[in-house]
């Protein structure tokens, strides 16, 4: 029959069976890698090996960048550290030399309230008592000293408990040590002259400056500081200097309080200058006097003064009955001048 479906001849007809393994390719194989090798199956989970080895990497990867983060701390810490040490350092040294520095002004200074109070200080303004002070006291003043009549004079004051002014030369070395001694007794300490040779103190202004700076360096030694109290030789009235400078003494009236210092003259004088060795009694008669509420009364203590020291006890009893103290002289006290007559 044309057109028509012819059996085949012989028998039965073909029948062809399509398999799935045919038809559809595995699925393994659709995921085999190109090339070969072990298929890897889509949407499975790693092994615990494969999530071990990961976790060791990014645990290596974190320390290192931890290390590196410590190192540059440490770099920056380090700087920190060295920078502060320095300027600590710095800090110390300045300190250190601000201490120095402060010993050695400290060492330069007076070393006791006293020591400041009487040092010479030509910056220092001071008022002056010209006029006196309203107690009863005598100044009980020394010239010409040190020598072996000062440690006497010292025992005797000790004993009524009175204090007074010792101005000195640098004429008697063997004797400086008296110096020390009157002065941590409780004393005064001034400035006569070096020389007390009237040709070369009067020989002009300078030379009057040059040999009082040389007694001041004498008594520095003793007792640490250059003390403003002076007095001239023939005090400031002396009319001797005339025949060395004429008009020296009006020109050192001013000069010498310009220059820091306060001259003291006497307004009772003893007498124990007039000779070698008065009789005591001459001494006792000249100074004490009545009338004078501050008292400046002018001793010598050289060595040729012996009867100067026998006297001492009797005048200091006659003021001491009369209520009067017996002090050395500060800058508070009765500031004695004479007139001029060069």
């Amino acid at each position: 029959m044309a057109g028509g479906y012819q059996r085949p001849s012989g028998g039965r007809p073909e029948v062809r069976r399509v398999t799935t393994r045919q038809a559809v390719p595995h699925a393994a194989a659709a995921r085999r890698p190109a090339g070969g090798g072990r298929p890897v199956s889509a949407g499975r989970r790693p092994s615990a090996r494969t999530q071990q080895r990961r976790a060791q990497g990014v645990l290596a990867v974190a320390m290192v960048a931890v290390i590196a983060v410590l190192c540059g701390f440490g770099v920056v810490a380090t700087v920190s550290f060295a920078s502060r040490a320095m300027s600590s350092a710095a800090q110390a040294a300045q300190q250190d030399a601000a201490a120095q520095e402060g010993q050695a002004q400290e060492e330069q200074e007076p070393v006791d309230e006293r020591a400041a109070e009487l040092a010479l200080d030509p910056e220092r303004t001071t008022e002056w008592n010209y006029d006196g002070v309203e107690e009863k006291v005598v100044y009980l003043t020394f010239d010409d000293g040190p020598s072996y009549n000062t440690k006497k004079i010292l025992d005797i004051l000790d004993s009524y408990d009175a204090k007074a002014t010792f101005f000195v030369t640098g004429r008697s070395p063997e004797y400086r040590e008296s110096i020390k001694d009157a002065y941590e007794r409780g004393n005064t300490i001034g400035l006569h002259t070096m020389t007390h040779d009237y040709d070369k103190v009067y020989a002009s202004t300078e030379a009057f400056f040059d040999d009082l700076e040389q007694v001041g360096e004498v008594v520095k030694e003793q007792i640490g500081y250059v003390p403003y109290l002076t007095r001239f030789p023939g005090g400031a009235s002396n009319t001797v200097s005339a025949n060395y400078t004429p008009g020296i003494m009006t020109e050192l009236v001013e000069e010498v309080p310009a220059r820091g210092y306060q001259f003291y003259d006497w307004n009772v004088g003893s007498a124990d200058a007039s000779g070698i060795n008065l009789p005591p009694e001459t001494i006792v008669e000249s100074a004490c006097v009545e009338g004078y509420r501050n008292v400046m009364i002018l001793f010598h203590d050289s060595n040729t003064k012996d009867t100067t020291v026998d006297a001492l006890p009797q005048v200091i009893e006659f003021y001491k009955e009369r209520g009067y103290e017996f002090r050395a002289i500060d800058r508070g006290s009765f500031v004695c001048h004479h007139g001029v007559n060069n």
